[in-house]
């Protein structure tokens, strides 16, 4: 957790209470171990889609369809493509869909993430939430679909706040993706034609407004 577990229960405390759906799939996620979105950056999620209202989002990781859920309630009128390279996933997802009520408006690929996009379709949000340590590579295959203005949304950017630990705190499985994660949040930071900033909720959130061509 980035911030204390006394602030996050508070927080967790202050979000509307959830339908029977979302607080189903919050229960499958503890006791299966399926990463989920957390609830203070699903606040954050929801406040930034209700003001920007997008039109077409991308999100690169689905899961069990939680976050994807809440984009479609936050923005909702816009179409949602997601991506997710488990069948099963993909399977309960879409089940989860049909209960919501928003299957028609989320188009589900069913593809390794780092496969890219078939088509040149633009999209005015993307919202990163697969493999930590592929994040520079999904930036590269869809950042360029992201529109002028758009927003780029990227989760666990912080991963329980180690990002930031001294190296030798780092556990040495996880050296490798964290040594990644701090390069691409580098790399989100300096980028010329991004403005971002990065928020300490939930696992961590990077908020990217692209302002102009990438090259």
């Amino acid at each position: 957790m980035i911030t204390t577990d006394a602030v996050t229960q508070y927080i967790e405390h202050l979000v509307p209470v959830r339908d029977e759906l979302l607080s189903r799939m919050e229960q499958e996620a503890i006791e299966e171990h399926i990463p989920i979105i957390q609830l203070p950056a699903v606040q954050m999620l929801r406040f930034l889609l209700t003001m920007h209202q997008p039109k077409n989002i991308l999100e690169v990781g689905m899961a069990i369809g939680y976050s994807t859920i809440w984009l479609a309630r936050a923005a909702d009128e816009a179409h949602i493509t997601s991506i997710e390279i488990s069948e099963e996933m993909v399977q309960r997802a879409q089940r989860n869909f049909a209960e919501a009520g928003v299957s028609d408006r989320i188009t589900v690929l069913h593809q390794d993430a780092q496969d890219g996009l078939a088509d040149a379709q633009e999209f005015d949000c993307i919202f990163l939430d697969a493999a930590k340590g592929q994040y520079r590579k999904y930036f590269d295959l869809y950042v360029p679909h992201l529109k002028k203005g758009g927003l780029l949304i990227c989760d666990n950017v912080l991963f329980r706040g180690i990002v930031a630990e001294p190296d030798e705190n780092v556990p040495k499985n996880k050296r490798g993706m964290i040594t990644k994660l701090r390069s691409f949040n580098e790399f989100l930071a300096a980028h010329p034609a991004l403005e971002t900033t990065f928020v300490p909720i939930g696992d961590g959130l990077a908020l990217c407004i692209k302002r102009g061509d990438l090259s």
